[in-house]
């Protein structure tokens, strides 16, 4: 097999800056005991997400991973799924009393940090950063779809 070594320059810098990131959002869910997938879906439905498929399209996971996850924050008695009232089959997921403390001891603590953190970004900055990330998130899906579509 022949393996290359990735070329230094910019490309390079960001895979490493973006790993580097991923690696500081991984860690928050360990420090509160939950799963990426279990946090991720607690921000979701604190924030208004209700149902488990449109936080599985948010959040970009599997339904498989998504059940599991509601699963444990069910068991933890963080969440709570209720159907509603004019559909049976979909249930609405929302946050119990002891979510709320949860969340407000925990995730809102990494919001704080994140917008401490935020702050130390120039306004030129605070906008390029996440248009650019975006911009580049697309690009790459792109690329994926036409990859997908070759024989």
């Amino acid at each position: 097999m022949n393996t290359k070594e990735p070329k230094p320059g910019p490309l390079t810098e960001f895979r490493e800056a973006t790993r580097e990131l991923d690696s500081v959002y991984a860690a928050f869910p360990k420090e509160c005991g939950l799963s990426e997938a279990e946090y991720w879906s607690l921000v979701a439905v604190y924030e208004g997400l209700e149902t488990q498929s449109r936080i599985s399209e948010q959040l970009y996971l599997s339904r498989q991973t998504l059940n599991s996850a509601f699963r444990q924050l069910r068991s933890k008695g963080l969440v709570q799924l209720e159907p509603y009232a004019d559909n049976q089959r979909s249930k609405r997921a929302t946050l119990t009393e002891e979510g709320r403390r949860f969340v407000e001891k925990h995730l809102l603590r990494m919001h704080r940090m994140e917008e401490r953190a935020w702050a130390g970004l120039t306004e030129s900055e605070r906008q390029l950063l996440p248009q650019l990330t975006r911009k580049f998130s697309r690009l790459v899906r792109q690329q994926l779809a036409q990859d997908q579509d070759k024989p």
